[in-house]
Parts: structure tokens; C-alpha cells; sequence
């Protein structure tokens, strides 16, 4: 079994680097959730069941129904 100790400073350079991937982790999904809300406030306007999942293609504006797998 391999095991060995890293030195303290390259431990601190490593945790700090986590952090700030955890911090960017939540500035992203925030960021997600406000897009899924503003797009669920616009699907009715287009004539969207709201029980169902979308997408939008942002190419060509293409609103699609996403089929959830059984």
C-alpha cells in the first residue's frame, strides 16, 4: 500500500485551490438556478407545459421537450 506525507505548504496551496473550486461550484449553480427560473417564468408565453422539462437551443432559439429515461 502506498502512503506518504505531503509538506505542509503544497498541503495549504492544494486546500486553497479546493476552495476556491467549491466557491466557483456555487457561484455556477446559482447562476443555473436564476437561467432555469427566468426560463420557466417565459414557457407559458410559448404555450409549455410546465409539468415538463425543456431545453432551449441557443443556436437557433429551438425550445424542446427533454424525455426523462425510465
Amino acid at each position: 500500500m502506498f502512503s506518504k506525507k505531503i509538506n505542509q505548504q503544497e498541503l495549504i496551496e492544494l486546500k486553497k485551490r479546493a476552495e476556491l473550486i467549491n466557491s466557483y461550484k456555487l457561484v455556477v449553480g446559482g447562476l443555473e438556478i436564476q437561467k432555469d427560473l427566468y426560463l420557466r417564468s417565459i414557457l407559458p408565453k410559448y404555450g409549455c407545459d410546465m409539468n415538463k422539462n425543456y431545453s432551449v437551443d441557443f443556436e437557433s432559439g429551438r425550445i424542446s421537450e427533454v424525455k426523462l429515461e425510465k
